[in-house]
């Protein structure tokens, strides 16, 4: 059973309300750095904006979940450029490059779940991740999330791909 926002704990509704605020004020911030445009790492960017680096390392890792920056960890690591609206990530393309190879060779067939553990582990990337990478993939109908799949709730393969159509690039 889920807990409402009123129900939680004064501590934890803070905890949301800080997040929030902070992810809005580092995507206002990143907004001035073009897409494309090497970004300051999260030591740099908290000393700018005076926080603690602590606070926006979470920050930056969702939004390279998101898809929205890519972000290589750590407070001296940094975010490596602020992708394009619709741009792929770079972990993300040799992903969605194998997967719809496998569909279109029939290896992947209609109604088949994908093995998203055993993709996330291959392409080293967290549950969340594989989200993101799969984006495209549904997308273009290619797989969809099926919470009453025959084998139980996951990604299925939906259709064939269409003769030309390539992963996209960054």
């Amino acid at each position: 059973m889920s807990t409402t926002y009123d129900e939680m704990p004064a501590m934890q509704r803070e905890y949301l309300q800080r997040r929030a605020v902070l992810l809005h004020q580092i995507r206002q911030y990143l907004a001035n750095y073009g897409f494309g445009a090497d970004l300051p790492t999260a030591l740099s960017m908290a000393m700018e904006l005076g926080l603690n680096v602590w606070e926006i390392g979470p920050v930056l890792i969702r939004l390279d979940t998101c898809g929205e920056i890519v972000y290589w960890g750590g407070p001296r690591a940094g975010c490596s450029y602020r992708l394009r609206r619709g741009g792929q990530h770079p972990d993300d393309i040799a992903l969605d490059r194998d997967v719809r190879v496998k569909i279109k060779s029939g290896q992947c067939q209609q109604g088949i779940p994908l093995l998203t553990g055993i993709l996330a582990d291959r392409y080293d990337l967290l549950p969340p991740q594989l989200l993101r990478a799969c984006r495209w993939l549904i997308a273009d109908r290619l797989i969809a999330h099926d919470g009453n799949g025959p084998f139980g709730p996951g990604l299925y393969v939906v259709r064939r791909v269409r003769p030309g159509r390539n992963a996209l690039t960054v």
